[in-house]
């Protein structure tokens, strides 16, 4: 039996959220919590997904039917169709996923599971970490060695599904290559230099999901287009904190992730379970605090000073967060040992 295990890493939004949609740059982080995929060739006709206690099973020619829907819906601009086509659909973005590595590859037919050390939904990119996982085991499982830059290409399809019709490549360019990276729309993902550091993630416990706030977003900016000059501020701070993680200037780039956070809540992706959160880590003494992906909800990303990070973390906790505390600029998607899946 031919199996093939592979990893990638969840990652946080640094700065530049939204505006990265608006051709402004925006730097993501890869953290040491990964997804895991495993892949194994299976006599039948169907391919099979699982996840907890999901299951489904498909044939070939539906997946690529199913794919050939969406991509009609993208190419024609008919986003509403496409968001009310795979919305609560939980497979949906994998499945695009595999349709198109099924169209570069051979496949055979596949049993397809996968564990995770992250949650669901919660921001930290799980959804782009299992596609970047399934798209390198895959491949490899058919014989072909992708590049990461490849790989996050094939992600970032599964975050357009994710994402209601509209995603940058972000999360799966920091999934796919790891450390710290830079992301426009024109040039995709690039890695950018960065020591390691110690982050803490706190979830409000408030689901939002990211289809759903860029909608709301795309609303705001309808009815009140002056919003839009705020984008080019997001990417001036977004340009400054990247020469601040070139410099390992800490205390540089949390005054700049706290000016990001004010641009976002004046963007509207705010709400009060995130700025109370922000409050209190920024009484607690933290370097700099913000949301971190879409908003709405999901999670607050603090930055501690040296030493400083469980008694952030105690504050956030206190102030009602389900905190982690992570590294950053871990390795990006990456082939393991096939016993290591059910560590």
């Amino acid at each position: 039996m031919i199996r093939v295990v592979a990893s990638a890493p969840g990652k946080v939004i640094l700065l530049g959220e939204h505006a990265v949609n608006r051709d402004q740059p925006a730097l993501a982080a890869a953290i040491d919590r990964r997804v895991w995929c495993q892949v194994t060739h299976v006599p039948g006709k169907t391919f099979r997904f699982e996840y907890d206690e999901r299951v489904e099973e498909i044939s070939l020619e539906s997946l690529i039917a199913g794919k050939a829907l969406i991509d009609r819906y993208r190419q024609t601009g008919e986003i509403d169709q496409l968001r009310t086509s795979t919305r609560d659909d939980f497979f949906a973005p994998t499945r695009y996923v595999l349709a198109t590595v099924a169209q570069r590859c051979d496949l055979p037919t596949l049993s397809i599971s996968w564990r995770s050390d992250l949650p669901v939904g919660s921001g930290t990119g799980s959804g782009a970490a299992a596609s970047a996982s399934l798209a390198l085991a895959a491949m490899r499982l058919a014989g072909s060695n992708p590049a990461r830059e490849e790989i996050a290409y094939l992600a970032w399809q599964g975050d357009v599904i994710a994402h209601g019709g509209v995603a940058s490549g972000l999360d799966s360019g920091a999934s796919a290559l790891g450390g710290v990276t830079r992301y426009t729309v024109n040039m995709g993902p690039t890695s950018i230099p960065s020591q390691p550091f110690t982050v803490v993630i706190a979830d409000t416990g408030v689901v939002a999901k990211t289809a759903d706030v860029n909608a709301e977003v795309r609303c705001r900016l309808a009815n009140q287009p002056s919003l839009m000059r705020l984008f080019p501020l997001i990417g001036y701070l977004s340009g400054q904190a990247e020469v601040a993680l070139a410099d390992r200037d800490i205390d540089t780039l949390g005054r700049l992730m706290n000016l990001n956070q004010l641009v976002l809540e004046k963007l509207g992706v705010s709400c009060p379970e995130i700025d109370r959160l922000v409050a209190a880590v920024t009484e607690a003494g933290a370097c700099g605090a913000k949301l971190s992906g879409s908003g709405g909800g999901g999670i607050v990303l603090a930055l501690p000073p040296a030493g400083e990070a469980e008694s952030v973390a105690a504050a956030m906790t206190s102030a009602g967060g389900k905190t982690m505390i992570v590294d950053i600029g871990t390795e990006g998607v990456r082939i393991e040992e096939s016993e290591l899946f059910a560590a």
